[in-house]
């Protein structure tokens, strides 16, 4: 069952307080690239969405490196820079790739500040590559979603990674359409996403709310965004059977890999 969404609805707690800034950090070998920064489409598409509503875009530089001390250490710096701001500011997240990791792991270590006093509203992670241990911290985070494709290849890394997170109330793991087909890895940072990504908490628990009576949001779900059109969300009935598929899929990705390496190195 899908639901349209007919009406345009407020930004997200954007008019709550006097302030509320998106921070948007960047994934592995990243930080050069334009996307996330100003003059972006990223960056441009979402700063356009919300200038009117009393918010502000800014963009997180990390190195980048493909480490997991790396992703520590900028954890690290965005804890930092979260605590910069007033307590009273809505902190909304969005991290593409291992930056969403940065964003997990930023929330892991507000919540093990004794002194810390702030909150992040919304954390969207964008094709982030996900395990127990990077799971965000729910009494930190208020709202998590998790937005991804089957057709990204990079997320999962070989079934090293996965795709979905732990169910949880205020965790939704919702698969991305875009002008009808799923994006691949740098699709999901696609400005269409940006578009709408302030609007989507209070369209998808609008959507639940509506079709399941229910203020859990962790039902498999669908978001299909189309150019000049609002989003629509749907169940998504084959979400089990589609994720045995994928791992399937990348564990022979794997295995051709290590067979490729083997035969190299014989």
């Amino acid at each position: 069952m899908r639901i349209i969404i007919l009406t345009f609805v407020s930004l997200l707690h954007v008019t709550t307080h006097a302030h509320s800034v998106f921070i948007i950090v960047h994934g592995t070998w990243s930080s050069d690239s334009s996307w996330y920064m100003s003059g972006g489409d990223f960056f441009d598409a979402l700063e356009k969405t919300v200038k009117q509503h009393n918010a502000h875009v800014t963009a997180f530089r990390w190195s980048g490196n493909n480490t997991h001390h790396a992703r520590e250490n900028a954890a690290q710096n965005l804890a930092k820079l979260i605590q910069t701001y007033d307590p009273a500011t809505t902190i909304h997240l969005i991290g593409h790739s291992h930056g969403g990791n940065v964003c997990t792991l930023a929330s892991q270590l507000l919540a093990s500040d004794p002194t810390n006093q702030h909150h992040i509203t919304t954390l969207f992670v964008l094709g982030t590559p996900t395990r127990k241990s990077l799971h965000p911290n729910m009494t930190i985070v208020h709202y998590f979603y998790n937005l991804f494709s089957f057709e990204d290849l990079i997320q999962p890394v070989c079934a090293i990674f996965e795709r979905e997170y732990q169910r949880h109330e205020r965790i939704a793991n919702i698969r991305v359409f875009i002008n009808s087909k799923e994006p691949d890895h740098a699709g999901l940072h696609n400005p269409l996403v940006a578009q709408w990504i302030p609007h989507i908490h209070e369209q998808f628990t609008t959507y639940i709310t509506t079709t399941h009576n229910a203020q859990d949001i962790s039902h498999p779900s669908i978001i299909y965004l189309n150019e000049n059109t609002q989003p629509y969300y749907a169940i998504d009935t084959n979400r089990k059977e589609l994720i045995d598929k994928d791992i399937k899929l990348s564990l022979m990705m794997l295995n051709v890999l290590q067979h490729a390496f083997e035969r190299k190195f014989r």
